[in-house]
């Protein structure tokens, strides 16, 4: 994190951390740290702010904590070292990307985090991750597509290779992702909790009771968490981004969905592009 570039943000960091650490006793260690999984723009930031209203510290951007994570190749990897950093007697959460892989579910089972993995239709996935880069002038395919038209640029978006150790599109990296882990919770090796997000769209309270459950958590606290997340959950687009960036409360993402570009990326022409796409896939 970006302390220094941000201080006043630095600082609500730490109250919110000293305010979880001391509010309110933490009992029941096997609920203490929550490992979040799920692609970009899936819903992870949702369940983000559900943990921060029930007092979780977030382990990438707390100022009081440890977290390494040098030396992976694939920054949404996990490893060993970086899980016995977790503090077992404080709330906590991390929430990554994670792929699926034998290494990386070897050290799930090691550590035994709760763990919820959020799922999302593709195509909104897909949809709201071109959203994202548009708004991102720092993202780094922003400026392969911005001058694009909307059609136009979220193809080329699909097709651009990652970073990562084995160069490969999007499309086909979001696409395996979702299909391994649903492979791997088909085998009921851990007790996951599998929560779409458009489950959210159609019952706000539902979603979160359902998280609540997982935990353990009582659900006469179902209502006050509500409403903290309804206040708390700030949409982002790409007039107020720099606005945001200088906020005490960390833009964990930028949600541009409505207006033209949503529109025209869910027309029928595109959505049967990305069908096509995905079929392409398939058969490689």
């Amino acid at each position: 994190m970006k302390f220094f570039k941000f201080p006043l943000q630095f600082i609500y960091l730490i109250i919110d951390d000293l305010k979880s650490d001391f509010s309110k006793k933490k009992e029941n260690k096997k609920y203490n740290f929550i490992f979040v999984v799920g692609l970009p723009k899936s819903g992870t930031t949702l369940i983000e702010n559900i943990l921060r209203a029930l007092g979780y510290i977030d382990l990438r951007n707390s100022p009081l904590r440890v977290f390494d994570d040098r030396g992976l190749s694939n920054p949404h990897d996990i490893s060993d070292k970086m899980f016995k950093l977790v503090p077992r007697n404080k709330l906590t959460f991390l929430k990554l990307h994670t792929h699926y892989s034998e290494e990386n579910l070897r050290i799930i089972k090691k550590f035994e985090p709760r763990v919820i993995i959020s799922l999302r239709n593709l195509h909104e996935v897909l949809v709201s991750r071109y959203s994202h880069v548009i708004a991102n002038k720092n993202h780094r395919h922003h400026k392969l597509i911005k001058n694009l038209p909307v059609d136009e640029g979220f193809k080329k978006s699909l097709f651009i290779q990652n970073s990562y150790d084995t160069p490969i599109s999007p499309i086909e990296y979001f696409k395996k992702w979702v299909e391994n882990w649903k492979l791997e919770i088909k085998k009921k090796n851990l007790n996951y909790l599998v929560i779409d997000y458009e489950s959210y769209q159609n019952n706000q309270k539902n979603y979160i009771k359902k998280i609540l459950n997982y935990l353990n958590i009582d659900e006469r606290k179902l209502e006050e968490i509500h409403q903290k997340v309804k206040k708390n959950f700030i949409r982002y687009d790409k007039n107020n981004l720099e606005k945001n960036l200088t906020g005490f409360i960390k833009p964990q993402t930028i949600n541009n969905d409505s207006g033209n570009i949503k529109q025209k990326l869910n027309s029928e022409k595109i959505k049967k592009f990305v069908k096509e796409a995905l079929e392409i896939n398939d058969n490689r």
